[in-house]
This record gives C-alpha cells, structure tokens and sequence, in this order.
C-alpha cells in the first residue's frame, strides 16, 4: 500500500471512529452543592424568572403495561394554570383545547374530561414549584423533600432539578419521574418526564423548552362567549 493510501486509510479509519463513538452526555452544573437553602429560596432559585415555557413533545401512551397510543404535541404554559396544547397524530392536528381559569375550551376536535385532567398534570409537573409554597421541606441525603398536604416531591440538592414528584388527588394517586436533564442557553430542564395515572403511563419526550417565550394575542384565545 502505497503512503498516500496508507495516510488516507488512517484518516478515514479515525473518521468513522470519532463518528460512531458516543456523544458524552452533559450534566447540570452542582450550582448548589456547598449551600444549605430554605424552602422559599429553592422554590425562587427553581422558578422565580419563569412566567411562560413553550414545549415540543412526544409523548407514548401505555395502558396496562401495553402500547396504546402515540402523539406529539406543541405544549405553551403560562402562570397562573394556563395551557394551550395542541396535539397530532401523523401530522394531523387531533386536539387543540386551552385551560384557562379551571375551564376547558375545546378548540379542535372531541370534548373531553379527559384532556383537563392531562393538561392539568402536565403543568404540575412541569411548573412543579407553583404547589409547593408554604409546604415543609426536609433535607435527606442528596435531596430535598417537600410536602404539602396532597403532594410531595424529591430535589436533588446540588442542582435544584425534580427527582419524582407523587400527587395525591380525589382518591388517586398521581407520580411523575424526572430524566434526561438536558440545557437549553444555561435553563436546564428534565428532557423525559413519565407521568403514571390511573391505568395509564404518559412518557413525555421534550424535544424542545423554550423559558418566557414572546407571547401572541391567540394564544390563549378562547371561542367568544364562553
């Protein structure tokens, strides 16, 4: 082989190594880890700055441990409990509905109880610091555990982040886990959330979180005279 080709094999060679080799996977920064802080500084240091998230997602639906349905959804969240979730099959808008002081407007496709209770849950897991002001926090290990009356949720101490968060609501019991954290411009987020309620399993992929997000005028839109 000649030394031209030699040199050529070897770049190629490393090439396809540096291409196929794994992509290290970035952890949150322990902004947090030498500091000892009170229930009303987590709950500023976690959202304080956020008014508004906009999410991309995927979301698989299990019912019974078996695959039952698959979305994705476009997800904007506003203080106080306002959602406006617009949801697709095979690029096809399915569902299009807001909830905006406790009422459900539908704005495309069937109404549905159903989809109150997802939005609902969806911003306690996500805006998750909104519900816990004026619980009890105590320290164990690693994390922070703050309870209220109806809620309780895991913090790693060190990054603030969710861990598991468990609501207890008209008689059912509601758990959400936390994965993935990724960073998008410094806002670390959980990228994987799995929502379990009732019979189902929600796992909610956020491809893309978006913190304040500039807002239109239809966004929160409802049908006039409701």
């Amino acid at each position: 082989m000649s030394k031209k080709r030699f040199r050529y094999f070897c770049f190629s060679l490393l090439f396809v190594f540096i291409a196929c080799a794994p992509i290290p996977k970035t952890t949150p920064p322990p902004l947090y880890e030498e500091q000892k802080l009170s229930l009303d500084e987590v709950i500023s240091k976690a959202g304080s700055d956020i008014e508004t998230l906009k999410a991309i997602t995927e979301i698989n639906i299990e019912r019974n441990n078996e695959p039952y349905s698959f979305i994705s959804a476009s997800l904007l969240i506003k203080k106080p409990s306002w959602i406006h979730m617009r949801m697709y099959q095979l690029g096809i808008l399915v569902k299009d509905f807001v909830i905006k002081d406790d009422s459900l407007y539908v704005l495309t496709g069937k109404n549905d109880d159903n989809l109150k209770k997802l939005g609902t849950e969806l911003y306690n897991a996500i805006f998750w610091w909104d519900s816990y002001r004026g619980g009890e926090m105590s320290g164990e290990g690693d994390t922070y555990i703050i309870r209220t009356k109806d809620r309780e949720i895991h913090l790693d101490k060190t990054t603030l982040l969710p861990l598991k968060q468990q609501i207890m609501t008209l008689n059912k019991n509601i758990q959400v886990l936390y994965y993935e954290p990724e960073n998008n411009e410094g806002f670390w987020y959980p990228a994987l959330l799995k929502i379990y309620m009732d019979d189902f399993i929600f796992n909610v992929k956020m491809k893309k979180l978006i913190k304040n997000p500039a807002l239109g005028e239809f966004d929160f839109q409802v049908p006039a005279g409701t």
